[in-house]
């Protein structure tokens, strides 16, 4: 999906995402398009994309748990997502408000921090606790940390958020 009117369009260089949360953005687009077209050619792409980016040991998982966050953001949150294509120039020049709340979870899920996952899931999901969404972006998360510096200890301590 290129544009949608109820979508409020932001420009990416005003959000201040890094290279890798826009990579992170990449992937999510990516899997949505699997989705909408019930197809896995994007499942397919964020795989070679995150092998090429993270590597063939790391990059796998990493497509992985963006696709479990989705599953998760399919169960618990009220209402749609708007996404934009990964594709197109202009869209790669601007982020949704889904999706700029979605890459929040996400940076969330890397900090690790337990109570700013769960704030963040919940913000997300549009309810007062959304506890799949928040385990799944924790261990997105861990994922994540561990396949960029391998000897950076990683905290467990919100791995059961529920």
């Amino acid at each position: 999906m290129c544009t949608n009117e109820r979508d409020t369009l932001t420009d990416i260089q005003a959000t201040g995402f890094s290279e890798m949360e826009r990579e992170w953005l990449h992937l999510v687009r990516l899997h949505c398009m699997s989705y909408e077209h019930n197809h896995a050619e994007g499942w397919d792409r964020a795989i070679s994309h995150a092998e090429m980016r993270y590597g063939a040991d790391n990059g796998p998982g990493i497509a992985s748990r963006i696709a479990v966050l989705i599953r998760a953001m399919r169960e618990e949150r009220r209402g749609g997502f708007g996404y934009l294509s990964p594709f197109c120039p202009s869209c790669r020049q601007r982020v949704t408000d889904d999706e700029w709340q979605l890459v929040t979870l996400m940076q969330a899920g890397y900090r690790g921090e337990r109570s700013n996952i769960a704030e963040a899931a919940a913000d997300f999901a549009r309810r007062t606790e959304a506890p799949v969404l928040a385990a799944a972006a924790a261990r997105f998360g861990r994922t994540v940390a561990a396949a960029i510096d391998p000897h950076k200890p990683v905290s467990l301590a919100g791995a059961r958020l529920h």
